[in-house]
């Protein structure tokens, strides 16, 4: 009986083992087959920067984002409380592209930018396995102090 018991407690650790390295280390590796849905790490390069505005001011939670993608999932779950955030997924678009920050797959960059009159810090990024990288866009007057020392990325038209 006790062996057992030694075998059952010896497999309930290896169960453990896997289930602390799938979910705290492995959790959005695309080498892991557990994990294909997952969301990657990449997400937070858009989180965090909003999450912490609005933090230290609730009025950031008005600014206005544009997520141009073919799926946005899981950002309308994400961003939920950010109240003029707009989710494009059918191929349609806003009649200002400009916004304080946007999300853009890569299909639809060169479309985006040739319409983008502001002044943004850019980063690539994927949100899932199986997905097309995205360009990430912060207004620079609004998120200048998450990239200090550095000048922004794009330069649009400017107004007019």
């Amino acid at each position: 009986m006790k062996i057992a018991y030694r075998a059952i407690g010896v497999l309930l650790c290896i169960s453990l083992g896997s289930c602390i390295w799938l979910n705290y280390f492995r959790c959005s590796s695309p080498d892991e087959p557990y994990a294909y849905v997952q969301t990657y790490n990449d997400i937070f390069k858009l989180t965090n920067p909003l999450l912490t505005l609005a933090k230290r001011n609730p009025a950031y939670y008005h600014l206005t984002g544009h997520l141009i993608r073919t799926s946005t999932y899981p950002l309308p779950w994400m961003l939920g409380d950010f109240d003029r955030v707009g989710y494009y997924e059918g191929g349609n678009m806003p009649a200002n592209l400009d916004g304080d920050f946007l999300l853009v797959q890569q299909d639809k960059i060169k479309q985006v930018e040739s319409k983008l009159k502001g002044t943004y810090y850019t980063d690539m990024v994927t949100i899932r396995n199986y997905q097309d990288p995205s360009k990430l866009y912060f207004k620079a007057e609004i998120f200048k102090g998450f990239f200090p020392g550095k000048a922004p990325d794009f330069v649009g038209k400017g107004p007019g």
